[in-house]
């Protein structure tokens, strides 16, 4: 998760598709936005740490000097069996970290 993701938060996005980067280069699936959580550091921990995939160390200097931290809860997730280029399906570019389409 990355921490200009979470800068701007557009609440009436549903839908997340999935560019990998170098050297995939591709879109390799989407998911849809259960809920935004944003909360205290250590209630985010104890609210995420199962299902993260990340340790409480990561996830503490992923944090550092911050009071509150946001994570997405998933509600489905779809990996493409092809992936999509971004240009000719999407119509955009890769973007430093996200990009409203």
């Amino acid at each position: 998760m990355g921490g200009h993701f979470f800068s701007v938060i557009n609440q009436n996005v549903k839908t997340v598709i999935v560019y990998a980067s170098s050297p995939i280069q591709r879109v390799i699936g989407e998911f849809e936005i259960d809920e935004i959580i944003n909360c205290r550091l250590d209630d985010l921990w104890n609210t995420t740490q199962q299902f993260s995939g990340i340790s409480r160390q990561f996830f503490d200097q992923y944090f550092a000097d911050k009071e509150l931290g946001y994570a997405i809860k998933i509600k489905s997730a779809k990996r493409y069996k092809y992936p999509k280029c971004l240009k000719t399906d999407f119509n955009l570019l890769p973007p430093q970290s996200f990009a409203y389409c």
